[in-house]
């Protein structure tokens, strides 16, 4: 009986030793390090006829009358675009905001701040052209409704509906997308305006996805 138990006892020890044995598997562990992520960049830059061409953050008087006459005055420029980031742009859009200082004149009554003569600041024409090979020129004005309803299209109706969807300029250290706008001081303008000082702001904005 002793020898059994024994024999039972060394089997069962075996089998564990055969278990234990099973499970006993070799590894080894490196790491990868240093993984990084950095974000794209997104960089429209703009230049007029006032500056040299290379660029900038943002420009200042691009369209700019003086002593203006009604039905006389008008002021013709451009605007350049570039990205100079590195993410691909969806599309651009253009947004215009408008405000007036009364001055000295003998109809001193406009409400200051206000936007009524930009309903007199006509746009006559507005043309965007997307970068080469990407399309054709682009009449902006046929975008444009008479949301005022005073029979021309004006910086008023471009603040109320702004243009958006354009082709964006394409990544590149060149200008090669540019908008060409020609205003006038329409005939209708009358003393409520004279010695008034008009001004716009457009911003243009460079988009990523189709929904913005």
């Amino acid at each position: 009986m002793r020898k059994f138990i024994l024999s039972v006892l060394a089997i069962i020890l075996a089998l564990g030793l055969a278990g234990t044995g099973a499970l006993a598997y070799f590894s080894d562990t490196e790491t990868s390090m240093g993984n990084t992520y950095t974000a794209g960049t997104f960089d429209l830059k703009v230049a007029d006829p006032n500056q040299d061409g290379a660029g900038y953050d943002g420009v200042s008087q691009t369209w700019v009358m003086s002593n203006m006459i009604p039905g006389t005055s008008t002021v013709s420029s451009k605007v350049w675009f570039r990205n100079a980031g590195s993410i691909p742009a969806n599309h651009l859009e253009i947004a215009v905001s408008n405000t007036v200082i009364d001055g000295p004149g003998p109809e001193s009554d406009t409400e200051e701040g206000t936007t009524d003569m930009a309903r007199v600041i006509e746009i006559t024409s507005m043309k965007y052209t997307p970068p080469a090979g990407t399309g054709p020129v682009i009449d902006c004005l046929a975008w444009l409704t008479d949301k005022n309803g005073n029979g021309i299209k004006d910086l008023d109706d471009l603040q109320e509906l702004g243009i958006d969807s354009l082709p964006p300029p394409k990544i590149s250290p060149f200008i090669t997308t540019e908008l060409e706008i020609t205003l006038k001081f329409h005939s209708s303008a009358d003393n409520d305006y004279q010695g008034d000082t008009f001004i716009s702001t457009f911003t243009f904005t460079l988009n990523q996805d189709s929904s913005q």
